[in-house]
């Protein structure tokens, strides 16, 4: 075998060899090191610290469980929320900027824009427009006689939470279900409208079915940043009023750098955290292929 063909066999290991010494280097040996101190009780101080084998795991399944129960319902409700309508909205969407219109490209511009922000200016943003005091959505409230705090409000910022993060990132789902849109032939539309099919009917089953597999990757997408959302409102609300907005990561966002309790804890928190979103995330997507071969897909 001569040196040509040697170095052509490990071209394929040569060429993925930068992305897996970075991964190797960023994640898998800090996720190594947070699940050893997930053990322990570290502290931050890296020479004084003990192997407290399950106990923050024991701690929080029974000391703290009321806190992380809490957090995993606001996690759930938020999940929920966000997946349904930022995909609904986004389908609809993207079906309308899809048509032959005057301007659809600078329609699109407009809806993705926002994607584009950074988490700090998207909550700054809605933070002064949420104002209780000053900002023009309550005096908007005001004018119909309703009086609020908004994100100071323990019932209602969970929703604006919501609001903002579909309001960000519903434009990337959009451009994903255009590009499946515009994969769809021109001719299955043709054919049911020869056959008498309403636009209704020809959205639900043609449409729907042939963009299934970016619905999927959109679904899961949805799920998963959802699931392990917190930079959002640790802008807007840090996790208050009370507990209202505090989702499981900014749960460990807060037992890592504000709570008398040990970082070995939070990082306790981080593995339960990693377990939920894998045991949802593998639920989810069984359900999603099989909704799809009942597509054919």
């Amino acid at each position: 075998m001569g040196i040509g063909s040697r170095i052509q066999k490990f071209m394929p290991l040569m060429a993925i060899l930068p992305a897996l010494t970075l991964f190797t280097m960023f994640v898998l040996f800090p996720t190594i090191g947070n699940l050893y101190f997930s053990f322990t009780n570290y502290n931050g101080n890296i020479d004084s610290f003990d192997w407290v084998g399950l106990k923050n795991y024991e701690y929080a399944f029974t000391t703290d469980l009321i806190n992380v129960g809490d957090t995993i319902k606001v996690t759930a409700i938020f999940c929920i929320l966000v997946t349904l309508i930022q995909n609904a909205l986004a389908v609809v969407l993207a079906v309308l900027v899809n048509m032959k219109l005057r301007l659809r490209t600078f329609y699109r511009s407009v809806i993705f824009m926002p994607n584009i922000l950074g988490v700090v200016v998207t909550g700054l943003i809605w933070t002064l427009l949420f104002d209780p005091y000053s900002g023009p959505v309550v005096k908007g409230f005001e004018m119909f006689g309703k009086d609020t705090a908004l994100l100071g409000d323990p019932e209602m910022a969970i929703y604006l939470v919501v609001f903002v993060q579909v309001w960000m990132s519903v434009g990337y789902a959009m451009i994903l279900y255009i590009a499946g849109l515009q994969g769809i032939s021109a001719t299955l539309y043709e054919s049911a409208r020869i056959d008498g099919a309403s636009s209704w009917k020809s959205f639900l089953h043609i449409t729907l079915p042939m963009l299934w597999p970016i619905i999927t990757v959109n679904l899961m997408l949805s799920v998963i940043g959802s699931l392990k959302l917190f930079d959002i409102i640790l802008v807007l609300t840090n996790g208050g009023p009370g507990m209202s907005t505090m989702t499981i990561g900014m749960y460990i966002f807060d037992n890592l750098f504000k709570s008398n309790l040990t970082q070995g804890y939070a990082a306790a928190l981080s593995f339960i955290h990693f377990f939920i979103i894998a045991v949802v995330v593998a639920i989810f997507y069984r359900f999603l292929s099989a909704r799809g071969k009942g597509y054919g897909w």
